[in-house]
């Protein structure tokens, strides 16, 4: 895999590549997202505190990572050396990301005028998926300025069948007779 983009990227990449040899891609996964979502931003300052010493700061991310897979364990010592520990949660997103795209799945944000019920983002996700031969992870948001319709990120792509598209559609076709 190319080692372009972003350093969390890059990061992810490595990570997914070793996870892929060990077959843990899952485990992986699960680890980095636990220990993102437990490291608060007093977590990073603390590690990041030139005051703390640095056996001192060292010895709280492994013991933070015991338990979790090797790998895991040696990436955050060296974020951790490198004081680059604040990238943690956005490698976990680009790991997620990744393992993601390798399975086929789209991040989809959906955005309506009124919030939809369970069952029905359910459908709505359903006719998209067999629309766009994707699997997809949907995100739900509600916009009250879109007055009806939807708007549907799909990865880059950005499909606006709101009722305020038509009608800004409308006034331009007016404008421009």
């Amino acid at each position: 895999m190319a080692l372009s983009g972003s350093a969390p990227r890059r990061y992810a990449e490595a990570m997914l590549d070793l996870a892929t040899a060990e077959k843990a891609v899952d485990a992986y996964r699960a680890s980095l997202d636990s220990l993102a979502a437990g490291l608060s931003p007093e977590s990073i300052r603390a590690l990041r505190n030139p005051s703390v010493p640095v056996r001192q700061r060292l010895a709280a991310v492994t013991a933070a990572t015991k338990g979790h897979p090797q790998a895991i364990g040696s990436l955050l010592l060296l974020l951790e050396q490198r004081d680059r520990i604040a990238l943690l949660p956005d490698i976990a997103r680009a790991f997620g990301d990744l393992v993601d795209r390798r399975a086929g799945i789209l991040k989809a944000k959906i955005t309506t005028a009124v919030a939809l019920d369970a069952p029905a983002q359910r459908a709505f996700v359903a006719r998209l998926e067999k629309s766009s031969g994707h699997t997809l992870k949907a995100t739900f948001a509600i916009d009250t300025s879109l007055i009806g319709g939807a708007q549907i990120q799909l990865g880059d792509h950005l499909v606006d069948t709101s009722v305020r598209a038509q009608l800004n559609a409308l006034g331009q076709s007016m404008a421009g007779n």
